[in-house]
Order: C-alpha cells, then structure tokens, then sequence
C-alpha cells in the first residue's frame, strides 16, 4: 500500500478513536449524572420522612404538654394526692376511732365516713396509676437523653 492511502485512513482511525473515547466518556459523565439523581431523589425522600417523623414528634410533645397532669407538674399532681391521701387516712383513721370507742356496729356507720373509706381507696388507685405514668415518663425521658447522648 502506499504512504497517501494509509495516511487519511490513519487520520480517519485515530479520529474515531477519539471520537470513541469522548463518547465513551460522555456516557460515564450521564451514569454518574443518572446516579446523582437517584441519590438525591433518595435524600429528598429521606427529608421528607424526617420532616414527618419531626411533626409527629413536635404533635406528641404538644399533646402530651396539654394534658393534666403533663410530665412537667406530674410530681406536683402526684405530692398533691398523697397529701389528700394522707388527710383522709387521718381523718379515717380518727372517726374510726371514735366509733370504735363507742362500740357502733359497722351496719351503722354514718355513709360519709365510708364515702371517705371508698374515696380513700379510689385516691389509692389514682395514685398509683399516676406513679406508673411518672415511671412511664421518667423512662422515656431516659432513653430519650440516651438515644441523644448516641447519636452524639
């Protein structure tokens, strides 16, 4: 073959080699491109539950701030009760002497001092409720701060 032949068959070679390779690498750059906007379509996702998951989170602790008692005065509720506890154990305590004294058959009793027995142990029960809602709270506010102290 002659040199004229080989030399525009060379160039035309060498030309779709490069040609070959920018398309090569135009096509890797649209992949990655591709790629970017599955991920991002991913991160959008992701945001959007976050922002969910945050709302339902904000929605929780505005409800559960409504409520009476609420985490924040539960120990206030809670001692309040006790001391009403304790008052009508007292004020039990002393007319169940008195009538003790006077040897009153229990068939007998005036119906406000077992209204006081029965609110006496309706109190009981309330109390002990909020102390497994203080326990409740407690525990949760513990692994809140845990789970804080984690993602730190």
């Amino acid at each position: 073959m002659d040199i004229d032949q080989l030399d525009p068959i060379a160039i035309s070679l060498n030309q779709t080699r490069e040609t070959s390779q920018k398309l090569d690498e135009e096509y890797e750059i649209l992949k990655l491109k591709q790629k970017n906007i599955e991920l991002q379509a991913k991160i959008d996702r992701n945001n959007k539950f976050l922002d969910g998951l945050r709302k339902e989170l904000q929605a929780s602790k505005d409800s559960l701030a409504e409520q009476n008692p609420n985490p924040d005065n539960i120990h206030d509720y809670i001692r309040q009760l006790k001391q009403k506890v304790a008052s009508y154990e007292e004020s039990c305590e002393k007319a169940k002497a008195k009538f003790t004294k006077l040897a009153v058959p229990d068939a007998i009793l005036p119906t406000s001092l077992q209204a006081l027995v029965t609110s006496l142990a309706a109190l009981r029960e309330e109390a002990a409720a909020l102390q497994l809602q203080v326990d409740d709270v407690a525990l949760a506010r513990e692994a809140r701060e845990t789970f804080i102290r984690l993602r730190k």
